[in-house]
């Protein structure tokens, strides 16, 4: 299918035949998705289209047995004074995205919303149709495109570049430049990209240029490939990927010009000494899948920190055993604090201090005075040290003594740092952390260092004062943050980011060698390996790592030799005002009742971007997952 400006929408059959005419005003732009889901699961292909005059985008939806393939199912307003349109889906949420151009430099997006009638904005403001973004890109904008494979949004600024932003609402990464006008780069007057996809992630980017013709780049790698002109279309200005290859001409003429263009001729155009072959397998978007991936929905989440940027960080529970529903989760701000959260996400309190990153806790330690303590520890980056917290049983937010959720526990002793109440690391650039208890009861904290290298340290309490040991070290090549003790079996999992899972014995006496547990493999472990959490019951034992270069959650059963079980991702509701996680750091998984809304236990997950239930940019937070949901997709 085709806009032809001023005289609607064509749409051709794969012979070239032109079967349908809509006759409309100004129409600009048109992108296709599929399998566009409504609540009751009806699923649709549909097109859109920008409406120049209107200021609005239409939606149709494709009937490809029908003699007119195409049928209006939506309409609304775009905000602003459109140019051109693309679509984007989500292929692990299964999200649609409208995005919209002017040639003025705005760009906004919609989330879509398919009721299984109509196409509509699923974000609206007093029933307006609501951007869930919006922003002034630069100069005059000519065409777009969405890589949902790798959820990359391009943006042509017609005579300077091509820019890459995130496709996501969620992913609000700086943006890079594709290719620059020349003589720096390689294009002069872009007018229409698209995207021709293979498996395994390979594929091109087809730029049409009005002067130079038709430009390839390297799907994965950004490479520019190649440069070519096709006898008879003396303009560049449109390509579109189709099943069988490229359609491309000038739409601009009088009597518009398409030619098309097969896979096979297009790998002969000096693209034969590299990987696209003339037997190459080329996909359409509706063939691009995550494999296995599960998906839950967020059940709440925690107020915002009160920094802005990468502040929030590492969570873990404090378990209020005789109210169990008054639980905390303890969490970090790295910009300068310890925060404590009700299981509603309220915060509670806050400790003010260093850069505290990892965050971890261990109950009912035996002091060598007789009484029980519930401590936290914390890496603090700002001082190199591990930060000790009480936290005091059953007190709630509304207690009305002096006594706080959480206070310092003063460190004493000849490791204690000279500028603070804290045990002093011997390592530099000091960052992950976790807590282990021995069945004796003997509570160590591990902490890692940027270099690779892990201390365990051994704490003693009494009087409400804490000396640190360093009984022993360990080793990973590169940079760890992740880890977590399994306290049944004694092992200790550190995340060495950029690698794999390792094994550890964690007992004070263990061997040093490591064991490798998990390796990244691109899929079930996608750099960098964040978090790491156990999940356990009698039954079960289940360690999760945050699998932060595709926003997953990867789950491995301890009982079975580590066996790989399945990986989800967390989305948001809508309904509830709550969006999902990416680039999670860390996470917690709790298995205690605590109480009606999370019977089973919970999970806590850093969401890097944080999204109001308009969809405006907040500071990070936590978000907050029904354990329930999490076993129903492990089964």
């Amino acid at each position: 299918m085709s806009t032809l400006e001023e005289d609607g929408i064509a749409v051709f059959n794969d012979q070239g035949k032109q079967v349908q005419h809509i006759t409309s005003n100004n129409v600009a732009g048109v992108d296709v998705r599929y399998g566009i889901t409504a609540s009751d699961g009806h699923k649709i292909d549909i097109a859109a289209v920008a409406l120049v005059d209107e200021n609005a985008f239409a939606f149709y939806q494709i009937d490809s047995n029908s003699n007119k393939p195409l049928h209006k199912i939506g309409q609304f307003s775009a905000s602003i004074k459109l140019e051109g349109v693309c679509l984007a889906k989500n292929i692990t949420t299964g999200d649609v995205y409208v995005n919209g151009f002017s040639a003025e430099g705005d760009w906004v997006q919609f989330k879509l919303k398919y009721d299984g009638k109509a196409i509509h904005s699923a974000i609206e403001n007093d029933g307006q149709p609501l951007p869930v973004r919006s922003t002034k890109v630069g100069g005059k904008l000519s065409a777009c495109v969405v890589d949902d494979g790798t959820s990359t949004l391009y943006l042509a600024e017609q005579n300077l570049g091509i820019w890459e932003y995130g496709a996501d609402p969620e992913d609000v990464k700086e943006r890079n430049l594709l290719d620059v006008t020349k003589p720096i780069g390689h294009i002069r007057e872009i007018e229409s990209i698209d995207i021709a996809y293979q498996k395994d992630g390979k594929g091109l980017i087809i730029v049409a240029d009005q002067q130079e013709g038709f430009l390839l780049y390297d799907r994965g790698s950004k490479a520019f490939l190649n440069q070519f002109n096709i006898d008879g279309i003396e303009e560049a200005k449109l390509v579109t990927v189709s099943n069988n290859g490229l359609w491309i001409g000038n739409t601009e003429l009088d009597n518009p010009i398409y030619q098309t263009l097969s896979f096979q001729a297009l790998a002969k155009l000096g693209l034969a000494h590299t990987q696209y072959e003339q037997s190459a397998e080329w996909l359409n978007n509706a063939e691009l899948k995550t494999s296995d991936l599960k998906m839950v929905k967020a059940s709440g989440e925690t107020d915002q920190v009160n920094k802005g940027g990468d502040a929030a960080d590492d969570p873990a529970l404090w378990y209020n055993q005789t109210q169990p529903e008054q639980s905390l989760i303890i969490a970090t701000n790295k910009k300068g604090g310890l925060l404590a959260y009700d299981l509603h996400g309220k915060e509670v309190q806050y400790i003010k201090g260093s850069k505290v990153n990892n965050v971890d806790v261990r109950q009912n330690i035996k002091g060598e005075d007789g009484r029980l303590y519930d401590i936290a520890a914390a890496s603090n980056r700002t001082l190199n040290t591990i930060a000790l917290y009480a936290i005091t049983p059953y007190a709630t937010k509304n207690d009305s003594s002096d006594n706080k959720l959480m206070s310092i526990l003063e460190v004493v002793g000849k490791n204690r740092h000279n500028e603070a109440p804290e045990i002093t690391s011997s390592m530099e650039d000091i960052y992950g952390l976790c807590m282990g208890q021995s069945p004796e009861g003997v509570p160590y904290v591990f902490i890692n260092s940027k270099n690779g290298a892990i201390e365990q340290w051994k704490i003693t309490v009494n009087n409400n004062k804490a000396t640190g040991t360093l009984v022993r070290t360990l080793k990973v090549s590169s940079q760890p943050e992740g880890c977590v003790v399994d306290d049944r079996t004694q092992k200790l999992y550190v995340g060495e980011e950029d690698v794999a899972i390792w094994e550890f014995d964690a007992t004070e006496q263990g061997s040093s060698e490591a064991t490798l547990f998990a390796s990244v493999d691109g899929d079930h472990l996608v750099d960098d390996i964040e978090g790491l959490t156990i999940y356990q019951t009698e039954k079960q034992n289940l360690l999760l790592a945050s699998s932060q270069g595709n926003n997953t959650y990867a789950a491995f059963d301890l009982n079975n030799q580590g066996k790989f079980i399945s990986h989800f991702a967390i989305i948001g509701d809508d309904s509830k005002g709550v969006d999902g996680t990416s680039d999670t750091d860390g996470i917690h998984a709790a298995s205690y009742n605590l109480g009606s809304d999370y019977p089973q236990g919970v999970f806590i997950a850093q969401d890097f971007y944080n999204l109001s239930d308009q969809y405006q940019p907040l500071n990070q937070n936590f978000k907050i997952v029904d354990w329930q949901d999490i076993q129903a997709i492990l089964k």
